[in-house]
Order: structure tokens, then C-alpha cells, then sequence
């Protein structure tokens, strides 16, 4: 299986210079996440990762693959491509180098990205690490694999052409939109062409409604014809998709075919209702889901036998969360794990629901001073952590209450610092803080009470009680 080991960004978007390696324990889910504050290079890193299986080998093929517009992150452009024009010093060097993995043979491959001044855009360097002669073979077909996927994804269609992995990249933001539907089915669409553009334009040879009407009608051809198993294949990943959407909703929601017209939408309380006027989480969620599973579903698997959502694929989700309720927040993640086991998995959030979902993923903490972002620590979630605690350690989100509490807090820490020192002269501003915090829950009350109890062995005064005597 190909998989993705580590990436160094060297003078890339607020990164001078950082490694992140992805290697995870026997067991534990290959599923990696990024939180940081806004400017940290949460969206740097999943580009950079993504556009590493982009076709940059050609200048002509730059256009059609800057959707991302990495190359607009990098700080440093190189005069060629050549060994001689390059800059060595690497504090004027911008680069992504990602080492991709073969785990069945311990295979590893070096690419990396390097912004050119010719064409005002990227290019690609490969290059194999842990050479052994006796594997040349196997480098070459390693080679192959990757090569031959980054060329695939450039084309209007794959002309069938086998694949054994495949990377796809989505955000939040995409949404879902309803389709007039035609009754003959497009066969030039390639489901490999901006599978890693993180926001996707709607296809126009081939989209959402017109795949889960072309499996539809399909299957229930083969059924009239009494193919059972065939109608079940041409079923199984579109069942997928409605059974992620009825265990995310609780059955709330349910995708819907009709005939007659034909339309594809979604079941609501005895309503139809096309995909332009869903809830924005729900539109959101099947917007990039929906996308994925159409693709897998539309790629030549090398081995047909391994359902398409078992397959060898590389995920990038940026902030999927957007739009979501809490209690859909706390199911995407482990839905995403339950529906594609075989995935590589990396995602950005800023939810503590997404972080505390799923036991024993990897945690990639960024944080950025002055402008220059880093890795400061890495860690494993945990089930059991509480919102509070991921808020709190791992968001590093340290007002817990709102602005007006938070600042009334602050303002009688510094009274209560002066009363402390005997300097009274803030005193009634202090009563009256007092009881507006009481009154804000047990949670505020807790926290001014400690201080409240010293304050009353230094001074006698009770300023909870309104005994100041």
C-alpha cells in the first residue's frame, strides 16, 4: 500500500523550516490531525501534501493544476531546473519534500516540489531512498505507480487504465448543488482529474445526481434481467452513501430517487427536497462525501475483488466540520474511519468534538510566533478527553466563557489584588463584580470562591455573602 511517511516544508506559506513524520504504531488508525490557531499553516500543510501527487512534470500542465495555488506560498522561485542553477543555501530555498512509502515492500520514494522563475509555477524532483540493487525491479515499478497516477490525473478520462491507489482532497466549503438530469450516461468523465482541488467546481459532464442515477437505473435493469448480484454491485456504493447520511442524521434524512421526472433529492419529514435547499452541514457533508464515493466508484481498481472503499486512498479534509452541529461533529471522524479502513488520513479542524471522536489518532499541535509557525508537540487523542481539556491543552483556547464574563474575571483579579494589599479604594466596583460573576453558573462561582475565602482570612470581610464587617 502506498502511504504518505513524512513531509518537510522549507520556506513554504509561515514554515522557514519543519518535519512532520507520519509513521503510527501497529493498530493504531492512520489518521492524522492538525490544529492550530488561524495562521499556523493548517491549509499549507494539507496542499503541500495534496499537490505532491499533481502532474507538474510538464510546464503546459501547470495551468490546469493550480487550483490550490500552492506556488503562491512559496517564498524563494529557483532561475532552472538544472543541478548548477540551484541555490544551495537553504535559507533561500522554498521546497516540499515528501517521502511516499510502498509498506508491503518497504519501498520509499523522495518528491519534491521547488518553485521555478521560468514558468512562475512548481516542478517535481523524485528521487529513491535506501537503494539496493537487488530491488531495482521493484523501485522501477514503484516508480511506475507514481508516475503513471500524476499523469492519469491530467487527462479527460483514464481510458480504463488500472490503478492500485488513489488521493483525493475536499474542504468544508464545497457544497452540494441539484442537476438537471439526462438519461444517457457521460463516459469521458475521470474521476482522478481535480480529485485534489479542495474546493471543487461542480463537474459538467458528470455529477453527483447523474451518478446516483446512473447506478440506480442500472441496478434495476440487472434486477428485471434477474442479475441479483450485478443490481447489488452497482448498489453497494451508493448504499454506502445513504447509510453514512441515515447514520449521521439518525435517520432524519434519506436520499430519494423519482422517476418520473427523473431527480435525485433528499427525503425530509414527508418533504422532497432537492440538494440546493438542504441544511448547509448536510450539503457540505454530501457535498465532499458524496464526490469521494462517486470517484471510487468510477475508478478501474487494479484488484476489482476489494470493495472500492477499502481501497489504498490518501485523504486530505480541511475542516470538514464547518456547518456542523456539535453531535454531527462528534460522528464524522469515526464514520470517515469506519467507511474507508484502508485510508490514509489527514484533516484540519478546529473542533474539539472532531479531536476527542476517535481514540489513538495523531495530533500535530502548530503554533506561530512572529509571522514563523512550528510543530510544538505531537500527541494521541483520546476518547476521554473532555471538551473542556482539548479547549483548554490542545486548542489552547483559554477563555472558557464569554467575553463580557471574561473580562469581568480579569477585572477582579486586579481588585482583588489590590484588596489584598489593602488598597480598598476599588471596593464597590469589586461588591458589584462579585455578584455578577455568582450569578454566572456554578463553573464562574467556583473560580472567584477560592480567592473570596483568602480574601476573607486576610480582611474578615465575607464578600460572597455581603457580610463586610
Amino acid at each position: 500500500m502506498i502511504k504518505i511517511k513524512q513531509l518537510t516544508l522549507n520556506n513554504v506559506g509561515p514554515y522557514q523550516e519543519q518535519l512532520f513524520s507520519f509513521h503510527v504504531k501497529k493498530g493504531h488508525p492512520d489518521i492524522h490531525i492538525f490544529t492550530g490557531a488561524n495562521g499556523t499553516g493548517k491549509t499549507t500543510i494539507l496542499h503541500s501534501l495534496a499537490s505532491i501527487f499533481d502532474n507538474y512534470s510538464e510546464p503546459d500542465e501547470h495551468k490546469a493544476y493550480s487550483g490550490n495555488n500552492l506556488h503562491k506560498r512559496f517564498y524563494f522561485f529557483e532561475e532552472g531546473i538544472s543541478e548548477s542553477d540551484k541555490i544551495i543555501d537553504k535559507s533561500r530555498k522554498s521546497n516540499v519534500d515528501i517521502v511516499l512509502g510502498n509498506t508491503t515492500k518497504q519501498i520509499y520514494k523522495s518528491l519534491s516540489l521547488y518553485g521555478c522563475k521560468n514558468c512562475k509555477n512548481l516542478h517535481t524532483e523524485t528521487s529513491i531512498l535506501d537503494y539496493d540493487h537487488n530491488k531495482l525491479d521493484d523501485y522501477a515499478y514503484f516508480d511506475y505507480l507514481i508516475d503513471s497516477y500524476r499523469r492519469l490525473s491530467t487527462g479527460e478520462n483514464t481510458n480504463n487504465q488500472k490503478v492500485s491507489f488513489a488521493a483525493f482532497a475536499y474542504s468544508g466549503y464545497r457544497y452540494i448543488r441539484s442537476e438537471n438530469l439526462k438519461m444517457e450516461d457521460n463516459q469521458k468523465f475521470n474521476p482522478l482529474r481535480n480529485a485534489l482541488t479542495f474546493v471543487k467546481e461542480p463537474d459538467n459532464q458528470f455529477g453527483l445526481s447523474a451518478w446516483i442515477r446512473s447506478r440506480y437505473s442500472k441496478a434495476a435493469i440487472e434486477e428485471i434481467h434477474g442479475n441479483k448480484d450485478i443490481a447489488e454491485k452497482y448498489r453497494k456504493t451508493l448504499n454506502n452513501l445513504i447509510d453514512s447520511i441515515n447514520e449521521l442524521t439518525d435517520h432524519e434524512y434519506c436520499i430519494k430517487i423519482e422517476t418520473n421526472p427523473w431527480q435525485v433529492g433528499v427525503f425530509y419529514q414527508d418533504k422532497f427536497l432537492e440538494f440546493d435547499i438542504l441544511p448547509d452541514g448536510l450539503r457540505s457533508i454530501m457535498s465532499w462525501l458524496g464526490d469521494l464515493l462517486m470517484r471510487l466508484d468510477e475508478i478501474a481498481w487494479e484488484d476489482k475483488a476489494i470493495p472500492v472503499t477499502e481501497q489504498n486512498i490518501i485523504l486530505f479534509l480541511d475542516e470538514i466540520e464547518v456547518h456542523l452541529h456539535p453531535t454531527w461533529q462528534y460522528k464524522i471522524l469515526p464514520l470517515v474511519k469506519r467507511l474507508f479502513p484502508n485510508a490514509q488520513v489527514f484533516i484540519t479542524t478546529h473542533s474539539p468534538f472532531i479531536i476527542n471522536s476517535i481514540d489513538n489518532a495523531k495530533i500535530y499541535r502548530l503554533e506561530n510566533n512572529n509571522g514563523k509557525s512550528q510543530l510544538i508537540e505531537t500527541l494521541m487523542s483520546e476518547t476521554g478527553f473532555s471538551i473542556s481539556y482539548v479547549l483548554k491543552y490542545i486548542l489552547n483556547a483559554k477563555n472558557m466563557f464569554g467575553i463580557e464574563t471574561v473580562k469581568n474575571i480579569e477585572r477582579f483579579n486586579e481588585i482583588d489584588a489590590e484588596i489584598a494589599s489593602e488598597n480598598f479604594s476599588n471596593e464597590n466596583e469589586f461588591k458589584g463584580l462579585v455578584k455578577k460573576l455568582a450569578q454566572e453558573g456554578d463553573e464562574v462561582l467556583t473560580i472567584i470562591s477560592s480567592k473570596l475565602f483568602r480574601l476573607e482570612s486576610i480582611t474578615g470581610k465575607n464578600y460572597l455573602n455581603g457580610s463586610n464587617n
